[in-house]
């Protein structure tokens, strides 16, 4: 993983708030000068407008137009792989989507939480990619008001419900009793959708033919994956039959992805193998399947639930010709994570392979630095001593790279004597050069204060007897290198790391990094005196 390093420029991203939708759903407002005014067309049902024009709206200009919600807010829908609560499935697990990029994958009541860069990031669907206009719920304005009437949404009972609503601009946000926050959204994209209360009632069998569409509706996605939360095996097969043919489409999708993770949590053997063979039969399909911000959480959320050797196997085997590129996708390299961390060396053996085989390309991307480290940490035998041989061979171009340096500190930090003397013995020759560079200055720390007495002493003395040693005593970098020698210095190497800063004060004590290593070894003198 990537540590904190006083001297390190961090990447550090900010958590969008969840938010959530209820029971109920909201309804855009309309001028009530133009909605009186407005004549009913030959195709709107006429008790349909006599019901609209009938309803007490107060008059906004067009330019503020406003939000009603319903005020039944208190139920928290928590989804997996979803920022938004009520936007993924499960419900009330709270849960707070996260990808990180440490060596890590947890699980949250069963939730998918993938590995991304250092600091938790959340993705907001609704703000990478809205709603596609093209996928509605094809009923007419006739239909509709048959279901406003068939759940008793009259007139007066509407203005009764929503009288006392607190409504607020667009865009903007209220709190539930519990204080969540909520953002509202424009509904009014897909008109036909809005009766949610009315879609709620209707099986999954009622919507056979509009599975895929509705999958792909912000809306339409909630309704399929609250009636799929303890699916019959024919609600299954009903879902797959309509989905299998669009599969990597659907996982790419903002919305549909969810259902998507749902269905290859509960469908079968038989349903998996045809969902692997459409990821499959072409050889980039899966990739690009993998490299979506959607598509990731799908794909991990299918290797969690293959029971069988011979799918896990067709799938790594897929992935591996473009390992390289999945590891320095800022999407893609959770999916390899994924592997590494949860599937033994043997399964994982053909991507170790394609590591090592870019091993430098790799180690020197953001993302492809973390899937190295993994590949080193899980990683035994001949495929381990490749990737450490390979690493090896460029050593010191890795630790001066801003993001490889961290693949050496990681090594070092495994606590493997052997490891750590392999490195040391790479790099020897070269610690008084690598000392005054941003990046690999840390690794030099690193193999001082975990390398063990011996290794440090070494170290220690050859950047005394460096002809640039004075000035790392007065370098931006160098000096918290020094530092660090100091700290873990005794006997002979203290006393040569004293006589070359006591015979350079004058320079020290009128710089600033000069004053900085006075100051600690007048500590490390009292201390000891």
């Amino acid at each position: 993983m990537i540590p904190n390093h006083p001297h390190h420029h961090h990447h550090m991203y900010q958590t969008q708030s969840p938010t959530d939708f209820s029971d109920g759903f909201p309804f855009h407002s309309v001028s009530p000068a133009r909605l009186n005014n407005i004549s009913p067309s030959i195709d709107i049902d006429q008790s349909f407008y006599d019901s609209l024009s009938s309803l007490n709206i107060s008059n906004h200009d067009d330019q503020d137009r406003q939000v009603f919600l319903p005020p039944r807010l208190n139920r928290a829908h928590g989804g997996a792989g979803s920022p938004f609560r009520g936007e993924g499935f499960g419900s009330n697990n709270g849960f707070e989507e996260s990808f990180r990029a440490s060596n890590g994958v947890s699980y949250n009541q069963g939730v998918y939480s993938g590995v991304g860069h250092s600091s938790a990031r959340t993705v907001d669907p609704f703000l990478q990619q809205r709603t596609s206009s093209s996928s509605r719920f094809d009923l007419d304005f006739d239909q509709m008001s048959y279901l406003l009437a068939k759940e008793r949404l009259y007139p007066t009972q509407l203005l009764n419900s929503y009288r006392n609503l607190r409504s607020i601009n667009h865009p903007a946000s209220i709190s539930d009793e519990s204080g969540l926050n909520l953002q509202t959204r424009n509904y009014n994209r897909n008109p036909n959708l809005q009766n949610y209360s009315y879609f709620r009632h209707v099986s999954l069998h009622d919507l056979r033919g509009r599975i895929r569409s509705l999958a792909k509706d912000e809306i339409g996605s909630k309704i399929l994956q609250s009636k799929f939360d303890t699916p019959t095996s024919e609600e299954i097969d009903i879902v797959f039959s309509e989905v299998v043919g669009s599969v990597s489409d659907l996982m790419k999708d903002p919305h549909a992805n969810y259902l998507m993770q749902k269905l290859v949590s509960v469908c079968d053997d038989n349903q998996k193998a045809m969902i692997i063979r459409e990821l499959t039969d072409r050889s980039d399909e899966i990739i690009l399947v993998c490299m979506s911000q959607y598509g990731t959480r799908v794909v991990q959320k299918l290797l969690e639930n293959l029971t069988s050797h011979h799918q896990l196997m067709k799938v790594i085997r897929a992935l591996q010709p473009c390992a390289a590129q999945l590891a320095n996708d800022p999407n893609g390299h959770h999916v390899l994570q994924f592997c590494l961390l949860h599937f033994g060396c043997d399964y994982n053996q053909p991507i170790l392979n394609q590591i090592a085989n870019n091993c430098f390309k790799v180690a020197t991307d953001r993302s492809g630095c973390c899937v190295l480290q993994a590949c080193v940490e899980h990683s035994h035998g001949e495929v381990r001593t490749r990737l450490i041989s390979e690493i090896m061979a460029n050593a010191i171009q890795i630790a001066e790279d801003p993001f490889g340096n961290y693949v050496l500190q990681h090594m070092v930090g495994l606590q493997s004597p052997e490891l750590t003397a392999l490195l040391v013995s790479q790099l020897q020759g070269n610690f008084a050069y690598l000392s005054q560079n941003k990046y690999a200055s840390n690794v030099v720390e690193k193999c001082l204060i975990e390398s063990g007495p011996d290794i440090s002493a070494n170290i220690i003395l050859e950047l005394v007897e460096s002809p640039t040693a004075p000035s790392l005593l007065v370098d931006p970098y160098g000096n918290f290198v020094i530092q660090s020698a100091l700290k873990v210095s005794k006997g002979f190497a203290f006393s040569c790391l004293r006589r070359l800063i006591l015979g350079n004060v004058h320079s020290m004590q009128s710089n600033l990094y000069g004053k900085k290593i006075l100051e600690k070894m007048e500590k490390k003198r009292i201390i000891h005196s």
